[in-house]
């Protein structure tokens, strides 16, 4: 009975002449530190929830974050309020750099998930699956530790209605040459990474159980064991959708937030690309909305660029369904104008920085 079961646990594949074990059906989970608004947060996990995922992770930066008493009533979802207890049990004080906070959360979870497979990401991305992300998971080799999935970020469509923080087509990343790049896409090209203003790596599936840390792109070795040799393949039939600047207004708070930072030395330096845009808001704190318009709302031109080379994705993205599902006695307002709103009221600060320099 015992190998039985274990013929069923396990799926035998070859690979030339190496024989390799497959697991069937592994649980995968979730992880993200998130100071968002509460709409944002509950799609992100209505959405994962209705992916698959045995759990889903989140760390509240803001002690005061009402999403605990928000997400109470799933099971499948584990509220982690970072105060300064929660930080003492995982190390040390606060730090100070959230992208620092945000890798010592991912490792606490992976110490304590059941699941089998973890994905660290951001509330404002959302994996999507062609086929079950648990299928995907299964089919990848026992001596792999984790799981590359692509990214394409989202761009605003001029002219399109903007019903929701959620319109929109996907962009995926130029891999050819900058010069390249920037002869296709124009100068604008070199405040972006690869035509992308957010990151070009993706995110990563990382398997349980294994002396490895977890970090914001790719897990490494624990202890920082350079013997260790991570084996990683990339997922093809998984995306992670990222909406980098949810609005226009959030765009430039997060810009402003990485420009505050570095001014009071709290920040981690900046890739070359979020420099120049950083420069760029700095130079004209008032064309922001401008700025956002020259990066992520693309011509017809570049549209056709982006269509010639298989790097544009139309298909639409709506959490909707899952929304209804995990939170049905919950009326949740994702119009661009609700998440302004509550920018304006939790980060007024941040907000006015540059016009208050």
């Amino acid at each position: 009975m015992i190998l039985i079961k274990f013929i069923l646990f396990l799926k035998i594949r070859y690979n030339g002449s190496k024989v390799v074990m497959v697991k069937d059906n592994p649980t995968w989970a979730v992880v993200a530190t998130v100071d968002e608004p509460p709409a944002l947060v509950q799609a992100f996990v209505a959405w994962h929830l209705s992916l698959g995922a045995a759990q889903v992770f989140v760390y509240c930066d803001r002690p005061d974050d009402p999403l605990q008493d928000m997400l109470g009533h799933l099971p499948q979802v584990t509220t982690v309020i970072c105060d300064e207890a929660h930080w003492l049990r995982v190390g040390k004080s606060r730090p100070r750099r959230h992208q620092v906070r945000q890798v010592r959360n991912a490792r606490d979870a992976y110490a304590r998930m059941q699941a089998e497979w973890l994905l660290h990401c951001d509330a404002d991305e959302f994996l999507r699956a062609g086929v079950s992300v648990s299928d995907v998971l299964g089919d990848v080799t026992q001596d792999t530790d984790c799981l590359v999935v692509p990214v394409a970020e989202r761009m605003h469509l001029k002219g399109a209605p903007v019903a929701t923080i959620f319109e929109g087509a996907f962009r995926r990343p130029f891999r050819d040459r900058a010069a390249k790049g920037r002869k296709l896409f124009g100068p604008d090209y070199d405040l972006t990474y690869k035509g992308l203003t957010g990151h070009a790596q993706g995110k990563t599936f990382v398997r349980g159980g294994r002396p490895l840390q977890m970090s914001i792109h790719r897990p490494r070795p624990a202890h920082n064991d350079q013997d260790i040799s991570m084996q990683r393949a990339a997922a093809d039939t998984l995306e992670l959708l990222h909406f980098e600047g949810l609005t226009p207004t959030y765009w430039i708070y997060k810009l402003s937030r990485m420009i505050h930072a570095l001014a009071e030395r709290d920040g981690m330096p900046p890739s070359d690309h979020r420099r120049k845009q950083a420069d760029a808001l700095i130079a004209e704190p008032k064309a922001g909305s401008l700025l956002y318009q020259r990066l992520k709302c693309p011509d017809d031109a570049v549209l056709d660029v982006l269509k010639s080379r298989d790097l544009y994705v139309a298909q639409a993205f709506n959490p909707s369904d899952a929304l209804s599902r995990y939170f049905p006695d919950t009326a949740i307002d994702l119009a661009p104008q609700s998440i302004d709103a509550w920018l304006r009221r939790k980060k007024a600060r941040v907000l006015s920085y540059l016009h208050g320099k």
